[in-house]
Formats: C-alpha cells, sequence, structure tokens
C-alpha cells in the first residue's frame, strides 16, 4: 500500500480548512440557503378540476432496469358529466414508435379526499385518493394477452407543480415484481 506523500498530507490539510470555514459559515447562518424555492404547499392535484379541458405532454417510458425504451406524447379531453360532479376523461398516448393507447376514465369525489375511479379496461372499484396533496390510485389494467391475475398492477402519483402543470409518475409490477415506470408532464392547455 502506497504511503501518504507531504503532497498528499498538504491536500488533506486544505480540504479539512475547507470543512472548517464551511461550518463556521453554517453555524453562523443556521438555515442555509435553499436551492430552489420551495413549491407553494398550497397546491393540492384535483383531478376534476386540473383535467377540465385540454391537457397536453410527454413521457418517457422507462424498463425495469431504468433503460428508456420509448417516449409518448399525452393528451387528454376531460368534461363533467351532466347533472354530476363526475369527470369523463380521455387519455391518448402516442408513443414514438408508432403505438397509440387510449385509456378512457370517469372518476367522482368522494369523502376525505378520496375519489371513486373506473377505466374502460381496468374496470370499475378502483380508489383514488390525495395525500399530501398529491393524488394517486392503484389498479390492475390488461395489458395485450396479459389479463385476469396476470394483469400488471399499475401504481400512478400526480404531483402539481404549478396551477397548470402536473408531474405524473407510474410504476408497473407483475406479482410485486417491478416491470417498468412512465415519468411524465400534462400541462394544462384551456385555463
Amino acid at each position: 500500500m502506497a504511503q501518504p506523500t507531504s503532497s498528499d498530507s498538504h491536500k488533506m490539510a486544505l480540504a479539512d480548512d475547507l470543512l472548517e470555514l464551511a461550518r463556521a459559515r453554517t453555524a453562523a447562518n443556521s438555515t442555509p440557503l435553499p436551492l430552489l424555492e420551495p413549491p407553494a404547499s398550497n397546491l393540492v392535484f384535483r383531478p376534476e378540476t386540473f383535467f377540465l379541458g385540454l391537457t397536453e405532454g410527454a413521457g418517457v417510458v422507462h424498463d425495469l432496469f431504468g433503460r428508456q425504451v420509448r417516449r409518448c406524447r399525452i393528451t387528454t379531453r376531460g368534461a363533467l358529466l351532466a347533472g354530476r360532479a363526475t369527470l369523463q376523461l380521455e387519455e391518448e398516448f402516442v408513443y414514438d414508435d408508432g403505438q397509440v393507447d387510449v385509456w378512457r376514465w370517469v372518476m367522482s369525489p368522494s369523502r376525505n379526499g378520496r375519489y371513486v375511479v373506473a377505466e374502460a379496461r381496468a374496470g370499475a372499484g378502483i380508489s383514488g385518493e390525495v395525500r399530501s396533496g398529491d393524488y394517486q390510485l392503484a389498479f390492475r389494467r390488461p395489458v395485450g394477452r396479459a389479463a385476469g391475475a396476470f394483469a400488471p398492477r399499475f401504481s400512478t402519483r400526480f404531483t402539481l407543480l404549478s396551477p397548470d402543470l402536473a408531474l405524473k409518475r407510474a410504476k408497473v409490477s407483475l406479482f410485486g415484481a417491478p416491470l417498468g415506470r412512465l415519468l411524465a408532464f400534462h400541462r394544462r392547455v384551456d385555463v
């Protein structure tokens, strides 16, 4: 094993001096400056509000190893059903490989930040909820031949970044084993 040289000792002493200077500055300034301004705490994602009208966005799909496998454009169109507080939403994914996937949702607010949700292929009985300002839902949805017990599970979370911009994270798994994930954003066009 190589022995430290006087040059290495000098570099270590300089590093110690820099650490001590940083500690002194932190002690004098007990609250360090944030890299970014903290988000407004009053931002709560409400699907029945955010998805009214048109949204456009984009996303990236990663496989279970984190490799990017495809990109997509996302468009949603939402409207309240007449006489009810129920949102009807069509979500279209157009992938860079030419595949088009359309998800048709119906969701209605319930009590305590909960939602009753259905999707055309996933079926009824989906439960969504707002937790810590984010809208979350989990469900099984058939994909290709994978149906029934073999339908993958989707765990989706929407975070409102500003009144007209939301981040969407979706994890896909089968029997608890991860298959992939989608990271996307939606921006309201009709505001």
